[in-house]
Order: structure tokens, then sequence, then C-alpha cells
């Protein structure tokens, strides 16, 4: 019998989960609110759950795949899931949130015997479903007996040591990238504007020492106005502010992300809080004659 493993969120990167776990050979057993969520789930090949408490009672190890740690804290505390696991059990919590809520998940677990490890994902949907997410984990590696799961959708591995400290190296992570993405689309709409073409821009850009891999990842999309989600505006806009949130808690200063959460701002406000990361590039575009390249 292959060995089971829940999943708690079925959104994109709960999906692309499901496809590196079965493809390895695990069964998930897969549960989210929203029912066209596990209709699609189902159709990769997850064993779809009764509802949340039946993945705890049904599997040694569950994997959260959340929007935030607000709604981890729900499921697992307000919704039950945390009731319905055994002793013994391991849940990992790939969700981009707080890193003290990570910590007081961690606390609240051990007491009853659960273990708790904050496991962020570096990559977008696209990148976990091929297996070249990075992984941040805020656990030490000596006690990481769940490496050959996590490494069904991680080409690395980076052991943290700290609980929360997945979270906390990811939201820095997310920081950079936000603004490489940022500057790519502003770079790019100033040489269209400018009466440069787009896709020529881009390859030069990649051949210069602007390069940074957010011109691999999402340049071309946003030449071709491809917006098609392997990562949502909504959701990065979610993580600006915790990260601003984090700022603000340490006393960093971090006037670049106020300018990006101001541009994220605008772009749902256009409508594209549901489209991919790449489409921040028609904030600057605006109201370009013709809008073509």
């Amino acid at each position: 019998m292959p060995e089971t493993v829940g999943l708690v969120g079925l959104g994109l990167v709960g999906s692309a989960l499901i496809q590196r776990l079965t493809a390895a050979g695990y069964e998930v057993l897969g549960w989210d609110v929203d029912p066209a969520a596990r209709d699609r789930a189902a159709a990769l090949g997850a064993r779809i759950a009764d509802g949340l408490t039946n993945v705890g009672a049904g599997a040694r190890v569950v994997l959260l795949s959340l929007p935030d740690s607000d709604v981890v804290g729900r499921v697992l505390w307000q919704e039950g899931l945390a009731e319905a696991l055994a002793p013994g059990a391991l849940v990992l919590d790939t969700t981009t949130g707080r890193a003290e809520d990570a910590v007081a998940n961690q606390r609240r677990l051990a007491e009853q015997g659960v273990r708790f490890v904050d496991v962020t994902l570096s990559g977008s949907s696209a990148e976990i479903a091929r297996g070249k997410a990075t992984a941040l984990i805020g656990g030490a590696e000596a006690d990481a007996d769940y490496r050959a799961l996590v490494e069904c959708f991680a080409a690395r591995l980076v052991f943290l040591c700290v609980p929360g400290n997945g979270c906390l190296a990811k939201l820095v992570v997310n920081h950079v990238m936000g603004l490489n993405r940022a500057a790519l689309a502003e770079g790019l709409a100033l040489g269209e504007r400018a009466g440069l073409d787009g896709a020529t821009l881009l390859e030069v850009l990649r051949e210069s020492a602007a390069y940074s891999r957010v011109m691999d990842l999402k340049g071309e999309r946003m030449v071709a106005r491809d917006y098609e989600p392997a990562s949502r505006i909504r959701q990065h806009a979610k993580d600006v502010r915790l990260i601003l949130e984090l700022a603000a808690e340490s006393g960093a200063r971090t006037p670049l992300e106020e300018v990006h959460a101001e541009l994220l701002g605008k772009a749902i406000m256009q409508g594209l809080g549901d489209a991919d990361n790449a489409a921040l590039i028609e904030v600057f575009r605006g109201d370009r004659p013709g809008g073509g390249n």
C-alpha cells in the first residue's frame, strides 16, 4: 500500500504538490473548502477526504498549503485539524506566513505529541510542479526524517534550524524577488514606450549585467501579455503586507517595498488581482496608445 500524505489547501501550489507526490508513489488525501479546487485535485489523482478532520485522522504526515498563517491557525485550532491529529503525526506547513505564528503552532502541537515544521517553498507553482522549488525549513537537518517526501517537490533543501526561520527566509526571498520583478516590469515598459521591441529588449537584458532569474520566469510573460496564473498578484500583495509588518516589528527600513505595495494595490484596482505576477507590467504600461509592444 502506498503511504498516505494529507494535503490541506488544493490551490495552485497544492495542485503542484499533488502532481509531484502522486508521481512519486504517494497517495494524497486532500481537502479544500472550495468544491472546484476539490474537483481539480481529484482529476489530478488525489483522493478527496470527507472533511478537514478526516485528513488529520487519515494521514501520519499532513502538508498545509494555505493562503496565510491566519488561515493555518483557523484550520488547526478552530476547525478541528489539530484535534484530529494522532500523537506522532507530522505537520509540514508550506504556507507563507508570520514566523511567530509558526513558532506558536509548533509549541502547541508539541504539547499533544505532534511535530510541526515550517517548510516554505521558494518557487512558483509551475516550478514546484517540475520539482524545482527550494524548501526553506525551520528545523534541523538531523531531525528531517521527512526529507525524502520534501525532495519529491524541492530540488534544494535549506535547513534553518529554528522554528519560524523558514517563514522569515521566505519573506526576505519574496521581498527581493518582488522588487526584481517590479524593476523588470518598469524597465520593459520604459523601453517599449521609447520605441524598443519588448522581446529584443528582454534578450538584451538577459545578456547584460542586469540579468536576474526573474527575466526567465516572468519576462516572456510580460512581453507576450500572458497572465495565466502560476502565481497571483493578490497573493503577493498579501506577502508584501507581511514583509512590511516584519520590517516595522524589526525596525528595518524598506522604502522600496512601500512603493511596491502601492504598485500592487494599483494592479488589484485595475482588476489584475487574480492574474499572474507578470501582469504588474500593465501598471507601468498604463494607457499606452494601441496597447502594443
